[in-house]
């Protein structure tokens, strides 16, 4: 049974990709009812992180601030350990593809000790982490900056995006299903993430614990598209059918 907090932390995931959200559709994404959103959604407001609406509800103000350091500082540690593996795995000269997810940000101040890499990236704290260091060269997508995200997810960044075809794409989602396989909430990065996983050679997705045993709405991979999965636990017995299909790093 999912425990109260994490239904709470999904509901302020999914507020975070737009203004509102009625709690019929909250419930649908979250496969619970409506009753039980608006439970969650009474505490929610009592604690300040959400603001009610007529038939919905939206981030509160000081919620949605700052929301990219508070996903960075979300299991930091075990963060840092998967991107410790993920830089092992990346060869000094390589081209990669590098999303705008915390995990991979992560994943990208781990490289900066390669060399002549080629990095082609919609996230700020990528080309921050990796420009102008040991010869690297950086393609940054560019368009409307989604500012809760620190990158580019729109039609613009996909265009230039589509020129590209790295050796590896990094990418981390939110939630990891035995049968949904990767999805996140965020539908634009989903859309980016599936397109640049489509022009990449080889692709790795990088999850905390956390991510295991959750469905998000938006499908980014199956288990077949994706060629390593780094995390820093194993998965349970009803992953055993998708580890067959992929290389899986623990640390």
């Amino acid at each position: 049974m999912m425990k109260r907090s994490d239904r709470r932390q999904d509901i302020l995931d999914l507020l975070r990709n737009g203004d509102a959200h009625a709690i019929a559709e909250m419930a649908t994404a979250l496969a619970v009812s409506d009753e039980t959103i608006r439970r969650e959604l009474r505490q929610m407001e009592a604690d300040g992180s959400i603001e009610r609406i007529h038939g919905g509800a939206r981030l509160a103000k000081t919620a949605e601030e700052g929301a990219f350091e508070v996903r960075l500082g979300r299991n930091a540690a075990a963060k840092q350990r998967i991107a410790t593996a993920v830089s092992l795995l990346v060869d000094d000269g390589q081209s990669l593809y590098i999303d705008a997810s915390s995990t991979s940000h992560y994943a990208a101040r781990a490289l900066r000790s390669k060399r002549d890499l080629t990095i082609v990236t919609n996230a700020l704290g990528v080309v921050q982490e990796l420009g102008g260091r040991n010869g690297n060269r950086v393609y940054a997508a560019g368009g409307e900056l989604d500012d809760r995200y620190r990158a580019y997810f729109d039609s613009d960044a996909r265009a230039y995006l589509s020129r590209f075809r790295p050796r590896l794409a990094i990418i981390s989602t939110e939630s990891v299903d035995p049968v949904a396989g990767f999805t996140n909430y965020h539908v634009g990065e989903a859309a980016l993430c599936r397109q640049m996983i489509a022009q990449s050679e080889r692709v790795l997705i990088a999850v905390d614990a956390s991510k295991f045993d959750r469905c998000s709405v938006a499908a980014v991979a199956t288990f077949t598209e994706v060629d390593i999965l780094v995390a820093d636990r194993a998965p349970g017995e009803a992953y055993a059918a998708a580890m067959e299909t992929l290389e899986w790093v623990i640390c």
